[in-house]
């Protein structure tokens, strides 16, 4: 490697002048510092000769003054303060000289990246450069490199290097990538930007117009472009630099998103925010949007990912299969709030359900559901088994309910009870109709009311009340046929099933009944359903006037142009819609390569003259380019490009936007398919001619009314924007009045005409008062949330605003202002509602009343009943904020507060007083009631109990069945208690019956029928039967257990039902041999001849009750008589058990028939039963045989 060569640079102009490089301090303060420090060397230099001396007065010394001499005899050269020939002394301490302000750099430049040149050129640049600048230059030269050295003040030097490099290098060419969105910031408006770049670096840049294939970041959610830089090398790396600067500027915040995998969703807890960044996460889609500052949000996104990954590996699924019947009964939301277990429901029907959580969790949630399941009550109310088990009907009557809402009302009345109406898929899967009606255990009476009306909704909807229509085109007309039905909904409600089930076009359609007390006869109904179904008439007169065309259509062409969520196919569609049109797209059909379209006859037309450009163009790519005025193009680039980002997403083409204007008008290229390109071209070019009709003006506004004109949080301002797509910008300054509008001159005509009425609204109705109020009213005022201060602004057209803050706790003679707005008329009657507001309150007084705890519970009453209507006597229900609080039990706290208007508390205190002053009157008895008859006492649902304690105002207290220890108890006035007394034994739990017959206890499993008897006597004779104190015992042999040997009664595969005949096992009865029940009958007639008898029909003669027991009693010797023979049992097997339903019929009809032909015990077992397809019979060999024969017919074998 050769040694660096130092250049002697001459001009042919100055053969004297040499590169020189200065020291880099030339301060007589730092000169005399380095002498100092360097005084011991000095000695040792060679001493000065008369050569380095100028000649006395030849001028040498001013001529010589701006060189610095080199070597050992070097002497600091001295400026003189001016030209005089005799200068003045000075002293060192008459001024400080000011510091250096330049500076020396070095740098250097490869020979291959410089231009070949002469040496007289390269001196003459060289000296060009000082010239220019006012510097010094040095260079260097080595095998592969020259170095510079330039000294000078900062600015000059920078220049100076720039023009040495610029003129000294080849060319050069670099390309970067910058984010396709950044292009607008770099070009800036006008091409402004860019200009101030390339213009004073003499650069050339070009920014590419497509965006690089497999160049897409997640994090800025954009593709890449590329920038072509040309030019010097170092006015190209300042270019670049600086582009990159604006790059760096325009995405140093960075919006980066993170799918979250589906079984995940309902774990991901994250803040806010953090480290400044912006987390938000969307459980629904499943997505986390991470924002902030470009590192620190990438930092957060690692950090997220890494959660999810644990989060995943902590995350465990387990199934557990629960009956259909009792998953409702599971609260997701409750288990994921408690044990972060996510449930899911099938929904496929199956009983498989899905818990999903950590292990620990879902061991807990799984406890957790099984208790609370035992504390409900779940019925399976059939309602395809009404109307004749019209399965359709009930299926109809289901998805009526759910449309509509019909049972809310139910739900509200008895909030306590869960109605779950059968899902749309399950009304496809199952062939019944099942309602689930869930309760808590002690609110199963509210169970059985809410079955007990959903009974009666499905039995009034009739099959003649509902219609279904089934040819017209759901696809092509559901919104039509929706917006004729809706305008007669009052006559009668429908439901589109193919809004449930994408391919059905039926619809059903409900008469309504507006008059629950005289329903309409079955002519009406279905005058009324005609009549619904005659307003669709006009649509099937358009539907037979549609065309059908198939085309040939490459497969390719309708999976990525024509499938719904295609660009293509959403332009297609919106060109139909504009013309009011209506087409049906099928594709693949008839085959793959087919589509098929029907419509109305110029909607066909259209689309396939656009398939027809598509198919021809789909193989190119077509460009289209025409201008658009100049003064429209920052509208239609939007800011940061984001209004043409929105164009090219919304059309699928490249659309570029010229930045240099010719003629005040631009260029606009787009590229694409033909079919799109041409709607995107409409699109442009109407938008840049609404823009380029830009205009405005001004309205005055008084500064009071602005506020109500821009509305809360800019509403009102926001929808006019948008509504006519111009801009309103509202004064800054409550000194200024003049409001702006400015946009398309149509939009600003419509914008400035809803501003003035707005305004003229304001001024009319911009009246105001204040007023003042008691500080202690204000929240009556307002109301629970706001209720009754939006019922007073709604009902009188005012607003009301309270200008200082309220104190929460203030005297009762503080007072606040309130400002009411509005019309005067209206102020005034506002007015007024208020001050009776605050009338009320003044009037408010509160009072304790000290009670027994252990009489809170009279006061309450069941169910709050007593209290209630208390506080209803009271006027409760007329007076707003009225409250009685009655303390807890085990609270300690044993006086009850009353609050609200004088009279209502005067009025609950005295209610309250009078029962606590009967109840230490009260005294309590306790009756000697056997305990079978406890249950006479309490009666079905505790009917009995009620009506006497309501009768005789009295507290009955009856021990549960068994507790034989505890007594009954009667607590109340003594006068009640007697009457009440006398009541129980006269007329409730007398033991008197009309006839007693003595059975033995081995035959009265055969003589009850296993109960089916008892019940008979009950219900065809008025004949109750009890069994004195062996209630319990005759029950027992009564129902005795019964076994089915199944192996021995089941069929084979090929058999549909099979009868075997078996004998009752010797088993010993000498327990119950000798033992007989006594059956005690009461004959308690009821007279529904009433209900039961058409009107104007003669009443059927009651029989006497010697008649009745003597006929009862030889049914009893009867079936005794035979009950010695029922020696033999009997099985019937079938193979369908489905058809018991038809063996037991309506309201058990044909078993009961069976039971009275043969006298035999036959049992049909339940579905839910273990052994759920053999019928058990019993009784003799005779009977036995003709049962099942019958049973057999029944079942159609």
């Amino acid at each position: 490697m050769s040694e660096p060569v130092t250049e002697n640079i001459t001009t042919s102009t100055d053969a004297e002048l040499s590169i020189e490089t200065p020291p880099s301090s030339v301060g007589e303060e730092n000169l005399g510092k380095e002498a100092e420090n360097t005084e011991p060397e000095a000695a040792e230099k060679p001493l000065p000769t008369k050569a380095d001396f100028p000649a006395l007065g030849s001028g040498a010394f001013y001529a010589a003054s701006p060189k610095v001499s080199w070597g050992p005899n070097m002497k600091t050269p001295v400026t003189p303060a001016s030209s005089s020939r005799s200068p003045t002394p000075s002293s060192a301490l008459s001024a400080k000289p000011a510091r250096s302000k330049t500076i020396q750099e070095a740098f250097t430049l490869d020979l291959q990246s410089q231009l070949s040149i002469s040496k007289v050129e390269f001196s003459r640049i060289v000296q060009h450069v000082k010239q220019a600048h006012d510097v010094s230059v040095e260079s260097t030269l080595s095998k592969n490199s020259r170095t510079f050295l330039i000294f000078g003040i900062p600015d000059k030097v920078k220049a100076a290097r720039r023009e040495i490099v610029k003129k000294l290098t080849k060319p050069v060419s670099t390309t970067i990538q910058v984010p396709s969105k950044t292009r607008a910031a770099i070009i800036g408006a006008g091409g402004r930007k860019i200009r101030e770049i390339s213009e004073p670096l003499d650069v050339k840049i070009e920014i590419g117009k497509t965006v690089l294939e497999d160049s897409f970041d997640p994090d800025l959610d954009d593709y890449l472009v590329n920038v072509t830089i040309n030019g010097d090398l170092e006015s190209v790396k300042i270019a670049q630099a600086k582009i990159l600067a604006i790059v760096k500027e325009e995405t140093k915040s960075i919006t980066a998103l993170l799918d979250v995998e589906t079984n995940l969703r309902a774990f991901v807890h994250l803040d806010g925010s953090k480290n400044d960044v912006a987390v938000n996460y969307n459980e629904k889609e499943g997505k986390i949007t991470i924002s902030g500052e470009r590192d620190l949000a990438k930092a957060t996104k690692l950090d997220i990912q890494k959660y999810l990954q644990q989060l995943n590996s902590a995350i465990q699924k387990k199934t557990v299969q629960i009956p259909n019947k009792f998953q409702i009964l599971i609260d997701t939301t409750e288990i994921k709030n408690k044990f972060g277990v996510v449930v899911k429901l099938p929904t496929d029907g199956s009983e498989n359900v899905l818990f999903m959580g950590t292990e620990e969790g879902i061991d807990g949630a799984l406890l957790f559901a099984r208790s609370s399941s035992k504390k409900y009550v779940v019925e399976s109310l059939e309602i395809s088994k009404a109307h004749g088990k019209n399965i359709s009907h009930a299926k109809n009557v289901a998805l009526y309910f759910d449309k509509y809402n019909v049972l809310n009302s139910l739900q509200e009345k008895f909030p306590f009870v869960k109605i779950t109406l059968p899902s749309p898929d399950e009304l496809i899967r199952n062939d019944s109709v099942s309602v689930m009606v869930t309760s808590t255990t002690e609110h199963s009476s509210d169970l059985k009311a809410v079955r007990k009306e959903i009974i009666n909704l499905v039995n009034d909807l009739t099959v003649s009340q509902i219609m279904e229509i089934s040819d017209l085109d759901n696809e092509l007309f559901h919104d039509d046929i929706k917006r004729i039905l809706q305008k007669n909904e009052d006559k009668a409600r429908f439901v589109q099933l193919g809004e449930l089930y994408p391919d059905s076009d039926i619809i059903i359609l409900i008469a309504q009944i507006s008059d629950d007390e005289f329903r309409p006869s079955e002519d009406e109904l279905e005058a009324l359903l005609k009549e619904a179904n005659g307003s669709l008439d006009s649509i099937r007169e358009e539907q037979k006037k549609l065309t059908l065309v198939v085309e040939d259509l490459d497969e390719e062409i309708q999976d990525s142009l024509l499938s719904i969520s295609a660009v293509t196919r959403k332009l297609l569609e919106q060109d139909i819609s504009s013309e009011d049109g209506h087409v049906q797209i099928k594709l693949h059909k008839p085959t793959k390569g087919q589509i098929t379209f029907r419509g109305d006859e110029n909607s066909v037309k259209l689309v396939s003259k656009a398939l027809k450009s598509i198919r021809d163009t789909f193989s190119e790519k077509s460009k289209l380019s025409f201008t658009i005025p100049t003064n429209s193009v920052s509208r239609i680039i939007g800011t940061k490009g984001a209004s043409l980002a929105a164009v090219r997403e919304g059309f699928g083409c490249q659309i570029d936007v010229s930045q240099e204007s010719e003629n005040n008008s631009n260029e606009v290229t787009v590229i694409g398919l033909l079919f799109n390109a041409e709607h995107a071209k409409a699109h442009v070019m109407a938008e840049a001619k609404k823009w380029a009709d830009v205009t405005s003006k001004e309205l005055l506004v008084p500064a009071k009314y602005q506020g109500r004109m821009i509305g809360a949080g800019g509403a009102n301002c926001n929808r006019l924007q948008e509504k006519y797509s111009v801009h309103i910008k509202f004064p800054d300054s409550r000194e200024s009045e003049t409001v702006i509008v400015r946009g398309p001159s149509r939009g600003v005509n419509k914008a400035y005409e809803e501003l003035k009425a707005l305004l003229d609204f304001e001024i009319e109705n911009g009246h105001q008062t204040v007023i003042t109020v008691p500080a202690e009213a204000v929240s009556r005022i307002i109301g629970k949330n706001g209720e009754t201060i939006n019922d007073i602004r709604a009902s009188f057209g005012v607003e009301l605003e309270f200008p200082e803050k309220v104190p929460q706790s203030a005297a009762k003679n503080v007072k606040v202002q309130l400002e009411i707005t509005g019309s005067r008329p209206a102020i005034k009657e506002a007015t007024q509602k208020i001050e009776k507001i605050v009338k009320e309150v003044s009037d408010n007084v509160t009072e304790s009343v000290a009670v027994d705890p252990s009489y809170i519970k009279d006061i309450v009453g069941a169910g709050g009943r007593v209290l209630k209507e208390i506080v209803s006597k009271a006027g409760g229900d007329e007076f707003r904020n009225t409250s009685v609080e009655v303390p807890e039990a085990g609270s300690g706290k044993n006086a009850i507060v009353v609050q609200g208007p004088k009279t209502f508390v005067i009025s609950v205190v005295k209610d309250i007083k009078a029962i606590i002053d009967e109840k230490e009157k009260s005294v309590t008895k306790e009756l000697d009631v056997v305990p079978e008859r406890k249950g006479a006492l309490i009666g079905p649902g505790g009917y009995v109990r009620r009506q006497l304690e309501k009768e005789f105002n009295v507290r009955l207290f009856v021990p549960n069945g068994d507790d034989n220890i505890s007594k009954v108890t009667v607590t109340g006035l003594p006068a009640n208690v007697e009457a009440c007394e006398k009541k129980i034994f006269s007329e409730i739990i007398r033991d008197n019956f009309d006839l007693e017959v003595k059975i033995p206890a081995k035959y009265q499993e055969f003589v009850s029928d296993r109960g089916t008897f008892i019940q008979k006597l009950r219900s065809d004779f008025f004949v109750n039967v009890k069994f004195g104190n062996m209630n319990r015992f005759a029950n027992k042999v009564g129902r005795p257990a019964f076994s089915i040997p199944i192996d021995s009664v089941k069929g084979s595969a090929e058999e549909k039902v099979k009868f075997t005949k078996g004998s009752i096992p010797q088993v010993s009865k000498e327990n119950v041999s000798d033992l007989f029940i006594p059956w005690r009958l009461s004959y308690e007639p009821v007279d529904l001849s009433d209900i039961l008898n058409e009107e104007g029909e003669q009443k059927t003669e009651t029989k006497s009750k010697e008649s009745v027991l003597r006929e009862v009693t030889e049914l009893i010797n009867q079936r005794l008589q035979e009950a010695p023979n029922a020696t033999s049992l009997g099985y019937v097997w079938t193979s369908k058990p489905q058809n018991f339903r038809r063996l037991v019929g309506p309201q058990g009809s044909n078993i009961k028939r069976i039971r009275d032909a043969t006298g035999a015990i036959i049992e049909v077992p339940k579905k839910a039963e273990k052994i759920n397809d053999v019928v058990y019979i019993k009784g003799s060999e005779d009977n036995v045989v003709k049962a099942a024969e019958m049973i057999m017919k029944k079942l159609d074998y």
